[in-house]
């Protein structure tokens, strides 16, 4: 018997013994393979890591057991994306209208040049109406909520809490046929659909 014959047989047998196993389906099939993973990673963190005096409180437990839990995980994760949503909203007014202010000044000045210059009307059209315009828009309307929006992203992910969300919208996500990590690129797309995407 073949190599190719031998393998759907063998794969099959291990298919049958997994749906006897897990007959309620894949989500079980894979929390049981997640929690082997992690059981595992710990094993081997346990045989590896000396840790001379044990802490007296595990704050890192403690704040999982707060942002993740049932009651206080969804109004903690709502308000704190809530309030980095109006930071940006709100924050990205003053200096998106004061980009905008300078560079369309600059945008006249350029035309009053292309006036003394008698350029042709073509040359203005396209490059200040067309290309400066259009650059001018970009920067003031898109570069300050980007500005604020993704080093507060940047800082949750430092402090460990975006994990947290992810496992938090896990269930609801799984419904819909997703992971939870995805609620994370939904938000990136926020501060830039680009960067969502």
């Amino acid at each position: 018997m073949g190599m190719s014959q031998v393998f759907p047989t063998r794969l099959s047998a291990i298919l049958t013994e997994i749906e006897q196993l897990h007959p309620h389906g894949n989500l079980q099939l894979n929390d049981s393979i997640v929690n082997s993973i992690y059981n595992s990673a710990e094993s081997i963190a346990q045989q590896v890591v000396n840790q001379n005096e044990q802490p007296r409180t595990d704050w890192d437990k403690r704040i999982d057991d707060i942002l993740t839990s049932r009651v206080f995980g969804f109004p903690s994760m709502l308000l704190l994306l809530g309030m980095i949503f109006w930071m940006t909203v709100a924050g990205a007014n003053v200096p998106s209208a004061m980009l905008a202010d300078t560079l369309f000044w600059g945008q006249d000045r350029l035309t009053e040049l292309c006036n003394v210059l008698h350029a042709p009307a073509w040359f203005h059209g396209l490059f200040i109406e067309g290309v400066y315009s259009t650059l001018a828009w970009v920067i003031s309307v898109m570069l300050p909520p980007m500005a604020i929006f993704f080093p507060c992203f940047t800082l949750l992910e430092d402090l460990g809490y975006l994990p947290r969300v992810a496992f938090n919208l896990d269930r609801l996500f799984k419904k819909a046929g997703a992971h939870g990590k995805q609620s994370l690129t939904m938000s990136m797309g926020f501060g830039c659909n680009a960067a969502g995407l």
